[in-house]
C-alpha cells in the first residue's frame, strides 16, 4: 500500500495526515518520529474500520510517501493553535464525498460513547491534577469543537438556534445535539460553500487569519474527536491505576 502524507511542521511539533485515510494521523517531535508512527497508525485505524463492519484489508507493507509540507501553521496542538491547510483541500467537495466522512463521525462517535456512556459522575468528573481537564470537560470540548468547525465554513447567522442556549443540557444529551445539529447544517451547504473557496473567518476565534475550507472542517472535526477519545483513554488508564492502588478497592 503506497499512501500520501500531508505534514503540518509547527514549532511544537510535527502532524503527518492522511488524507486518504480522513481522521488517520499521527504526531511527533520530529519529522522522523511522526512519519514512523504512521504504518501503526493506518493499521490500527483500518482495524476499527473492521470492527465497524466494513471489508478492508490490513496491508503487510505500508510505503508512505511525502506528498505536501505546511510550516504555517502553529499546531493544533493546544486551544488556540492553527491547523494546517493543504493544497489538496482546496478542491470542492460533493454531498457523496461529505456523506463518507459523515459516516467516519459516526464510527469516531460510537466508539467515543462506548468508552463514556454510563460512566458514574465521580469518575467523570476525576481528573489526575489541577492542570488536568476531566473527562466531562472533554466531551464538552468536544461538542463544542463540532460548533467551531461548521461555524469556520458556514455564515454565523445560519448557524443551528439550538446552540444559542446549549451550556446547561446534561453532558450526553448535549453531545447529541451538537453532533445531531452540526451534520444536518453540513447537509444544507450550498454548492458554494461546498466549493473550492478558502475562507477567513473572524467570528468566534483568537486567530483570525486561518483559512478554511470545507474539506480541512470535516477532515479536522474527524481528527479532533480521535485525539480527544484517546485523551479519554489516558485519563481513565490514570484514574484506574490512582483507584487499584488504593486500600480497599
Amino acid at each position: 500500500m503506497r499512501i500520501d502524507a500531508c505534514l503540518s511542521l509547527a514549532p511544537k511539533g510535527i502532524h503527518a495526515h492522511l488524507l486518504d485515510i480522513p481522521g488517520c494521523f499521527t504526531r511527533g517531535r520530529t519529522q522522523d518520529e511522526a512519519l514512523a508512527a504512521l504504518p501503526g497508525a493506518i493499521r490500527a485505524y483500518l482495524l476499527d474500520l473492521q470492527r465497524h463492519g466494513e471489508n478492508v484489508d490490513i496491508p503487510d507493507k505500508i510505503e508512505i510517501h511525502i506528498a505536501e509540507t505546511d510550516d504555517q501553521s502553529t499546531g493544533p496542538f493546544d486551544p488556540g493553535d492553527t491547523a494546517a491547510l493543504f493544497e489538496i483541500e482546496k478542491r470542492p467537495i460533493s454531498s457523496t464525498e461529505m456523506e463518507r466522512y459523515f459516516q467516519l463521525a459516526a464510527y469516531n462517535r460510537a466508539d467515543l460513547m462506548a468508552l463514556v456512556k454510563g460512566m458514574y459522575p465521580e469518575t467523570l468528573d476525576w481528573k489526575p491534577d489541577e492542570h488536568s481537564f476531566t473527562i466531562r470537560r472533554i466531551l464538552r470540548h468536544i461538542g463544542n469543537a463540532d460548533e467551531w468547525y461548521v461555524s469556520r465554513i458556514v455564515p454565523p447567522g445560519t448557524l443551528p438556534p439550538e446552540w444559542e442556549n446549549d451550556e446547561n443540557l446534561p453532558i450526553f444529551e448535549f453531545l447529541e445535539m451538537e453532533r445531531r445539529t452540526a451534520i444536518a447544517r453540513l447537509r444544507q451547504m450550498s454548492e458554494v460553500e461546498r466549493s473550492d473557496r478558502v475562507v477567513i473567518p473572524a467570528h468566534f476565534t483568537s486567530n483570525s487569519t486561518e483559512p478554511w475550507t470545507a474539506r480541512k472542517a470535516l477532515r479536522r472535526m474527524l481528527e479532533h474527536e480521535r485525539e480527544h477519545t484517546a485523551h479519554i483513554r489516558e485519563v481513565l488508564a490514570q484514574w484506574r491505576a490512582r483507584h487499584l492502588a488504593q486500600p480497599g478497592r
